[in-house]
């Protein structure tokens, strides 16, 4: 977690990329197991986590992966795959959507992103956490931005 657990170390990791759009939200969503299952989807999604940057010009992300086993995911047990960047155009995304995680569960918010070539991303986070500093400001703006 050393990596991404301060703004300035994730501007910094994000600012060599070359993404010159003016809005930056960062934030470190996790990957919602309800909806992946089998050796498959591990293959196609092989990460716990992804550190992200949502900006005007698409979405770019470092996956997070499981420094030692374990059946929980936590987030100071995740590290950074530095070689793992992707970037997802705005034009490759065919929605971003935010909503309820679980019915009655009022403390975390569902992110799916789907892009053109089917591929989906099911995420979550909590709306309130103090783990990472630049979370809750940067998460209430996209949940604004995106709430279904």
């Amino acid at each position: 977690m050393e990596e991404f657990n301060t703004l300035e170390k994730v501007e910094k990791l994000f600012k060599g990329k070359g993404i010159k759009g003016k809005e930056h939200l960062y934030d470190v969503l996790l990957l919602d197991n309800r909806k992946y299952a089998g050796m498959v989807s591990g293959m196609e999604y092989p990460f716990l986590g992804l550190v992200m940057d949502f900006t005007d010009e698409g979405i770019g992300f470092f996956h997070l992966v499981s420094a030692k086993f374990s059946l929980m995911v936590s987030l100071d047990k995740l590290k950074l795959n530095k070689d793992s960047y992707t970037f997802l155009k705005n034009e490759d995304i065919t929605s971003i959507e935010v909503k309820k995680f679980a019915l009655l569960d009022k403390k975390r918010k569902s992110i799916i992103i789907k892009t053109v070539d089917g591929k989906k991303y099911y995420l979550y986070q909590k709306v309130d956490d103090n783990t990472l500093p630049y979370h809750n400001e940067n998460f209430a703006k996209i949940i604004a931005k995106y709430e279904a």
